[in-house]
């Protein structure tokens, strides 16, 4: 995949999902902002946006960190005009970064079920939005959103938040199509996919994939025509599949022994 001379925002880059979709973005060309809030370490997660734009850099790549909590309106505005500034386009928009929440409406209160929505859903419109200028003038863009295909059994409020914002980026494809701007959902087709944050909490499995798989399945979305493909709700392996990748053991990663467990 080229994408020299492109630009791309990435939400929640400076670790997991986001951060693979990053580095993979820089390694063919693009320069990328790293978008996310946390600037200083972790006491138990790894990443910050500067850790991810120094490995960039240190690969060879462009990258921009720049601050940025989707909620809000002043970040988000930041941002753009910061990656105007920097780069003078943006081309590409993908939006991982997400508020996460277990369990079902009784157990969430609404101070939560505002956060769930103004990141989840709202955070998408709001990037969108902000985004939607720099793609029309160019002719064409990508946007797409970290979100599952709808499901019944994919629920609480959470899984509203995620399903409300695939029913958002599915309608705007067809809103946006007119200006070739290809809009676009994907989620990982299992749970294995292997993040700092999952390893922090413990959650990972023990025989994990490597996110770069998704971050390879993004790649293969974003090298296609705009015009063609837009409007769909897709896993990663349904994508790697569609371009004959078949055989995905070269994302196996070794069994994870957590220390005191």
């Amino acid at each position: 995949m080229d994408l020299d001379g492109k630009v791309a925002i990435v939400t929640g880059s400076s670790r997991g999902l986001g951060k693979a979709v990053a580095k993979t973005f820089a390694r063919s060309g693009a320069k990328v902002t790293i978008a996310a809030r946390t600037e200083e370490p972790h006491p138990r997660i790894e990443g910050t946006i500067r850790q991810t734009a120094q490995e960039i850099q240190d690969e060879g790549g462009i990258a921009l960190p720049i601050r940025c909590n989707v909620a809000s309106d002043d970040d988000i505005e930041n941002m753009i005009k910061n990656t105007l500034d920097e780069f003078g386009r943006i081309d590409i928009l993908v939006h991982p970064a997400a508020a996460i929440s277990r369990g079902g409406l009784e157990e969430t209160d609404l101070k939560r079920w505002d956060i769930l929505m103004g990141l989840n859903l709202r955070g998408l419109a709001a990037l969108t939005k902000a985004v939607l200028p720099s793609m029309k003038e160019a002719g064409e863009g990508h946007i797409i959103n970290v979100s599952p295909q709808i499901s019944e059994t994919f629920g609480g409020p959470y899984g509203l938040s995620k399903q409300a914002a695939t029913l958002l980026a599915l309608s705007m494809a067809e809103e946006f199509k007119e200006y070739r701007i290809a809009v676009n959902t994907i989620w990982p087709a299992d749970s294995k996919l292997r993040t700092e944050g999952m390893v922090a909490m413990k959650m990972a499995p023990r025989d994990g994939h490597d996110p770069q798989r998704f971050a390879d399945a993004i790649s293969t979305i974003v090298s296609r025509d705009t015009k063609a493909y837009t409007g769909n709700s897709v896993t990663d392996i349904e994508v790697l599949n569609e371009e004959g990748i078949t055989d995905l053991s070269k994302y196996d990663l070794p069994p994870l022994i957590y220390e005191n467990a």
